[in-house]
């Protein structure tokens, strides 16, 4: 313990610049410490402790068993939580009483003093403890659990045409993403389509995985709309939990009626924008071939016949001609 101690106080010195980073590594050397510590008061006690790990995804409802329970009606159970985002250990379960504490509406204790955690998310990672007490004396080993949460990064604002990227996070009591421990050294992610297959050998993605963190690149088509993409944690091969994401675009793709109606309305307006065009330059060579004739064509005269009649022919009404005509010269022009 000495060692660790001083690593702890070299950790201290070395990071006065970075406060925010030596509280997150402290708290994970803190956890390291009580940990460890477990195991060697354990091992003086010549007792050991039940190690099991449990796999889930987001919103999924989980059961911790307890390994060591002592009394069947759970007055001798006692459930803590341990995470690498607090310092303290956390009684959620004292004696068979639910506690009041974060996780109070969530949880619940089973008849086999298994512990119940409905709709589970990525806060709820980390190692669970149930221990057994009699008159106040530890009695049994420990059974601690170990819940690790899978889940997919989800993405807003994608359109046709745009890069999609996906993330796949197993979020683990080490932090999210680690998974570099003995116990979780066979597990492996990957992305299948919404039919189940491997899309890892797929050209159209490109995808990056390191340890229990994954991601999926590609870019996306109107095809994709209401897809689902798929992320599967595996243990040797066999699946153990499976999360997916589904994309939906925020406008919908344009009908085959809408395109024809919209080509359509352009080739009219074209046509019309043609037409228009020839009907502007037929009138302007027109008007052009007019001023042309009309300045090279002789004048067009027409005669018109006015009589005039005297006063005698108004009283012998005879429709006769005499001098008294006059004639007069009307001009149109064409």
């Amino acid at each position: 313990m000495t060692a660790q101690f001083q690593c702890y106080i070299a950790l201290r010195h070395t990071c006065r610049c970075c406060p925010q980073e030596l509280r997150r590594r402290m708290t994970v050397v803190k956890y390291i410490l009580v940990r460890l510590l477990f195991t060697i008061e354990y091992a003086a006690m010549g007792v050991s402790a039940v190690l099991t790990a449990v796999n889930s995804g987001t919103a999924d409802n989980v059961t911790l068993s307890c390994k060591n329970v002592i009394e069947p009606d759970c007055s001798s159970t006692t459930w803590l939580y341990n995470t690498y985002r607090f310092t303290d250990t956390i009684e959620l379960v004292t004696l068979g009483k639910i506690k009041d504490s974060h996780m109070n509406e969530k949880i619940r204790l089973g008849p086999d003093c298994s512990l119940h955690i409905h709709n589970v998310s990525t806060a709820d990672t980390g190692s669970y403890t149930c221990r057994q007490f009699i008159s106040g004396t530890q009695h049994e080993h420990d059974a601690l659990v170990y819940l690790s949460i899978l889940t997919v990064v989800p993405v807003t604002n994608l359109m046709p045409g745009s890069n999609m990227t996906l993330q796949c996070l197993l979020y683990t009591y080490h932090n999210p993403g680690q998974c570099n421990n003995h116990q979780s050294n066979s597990l492996t992610l990957r992305w299948v389509s919404d039919t189940d297959t491997d899309l890892q050998g797929d050209p159209r993605y490109q995808i990056h995985t390191s340890s229990c963190n994954s991601t999926l690149t590609t870019e996306l088509q109107w095809t994709d709309n209401n897809r689902k993409w798929g992320c599967q944690l595996t243990d040797k091969g066999e699946v153990k939990v499976s999360q997916s994401y589904t994309i939906t675009f925020p406008v919908k793709q344009p009908t085959t009626n809408v395109i024809a109606g919209i080509m359509s309305g352009v080739a009219v307006f074209a046509a019309v924008c043609v037409a228009v065009v020839v009907l502007v330059i037929v009138r302007r060579r027109t008007g052009n071939k007019n001023e042309t004739n009309q300045d090279k064509a002789p004048d067009s005269v027409t005669y018109a016949v006015i009589i005039h009649p005297s006063s005698q022919q108004k009283e012998k009404q005879t429709p006769a001609i005499d001098s008294s005509t006059e004639y007069a010269t009307i001009r149109t022009v064409n």
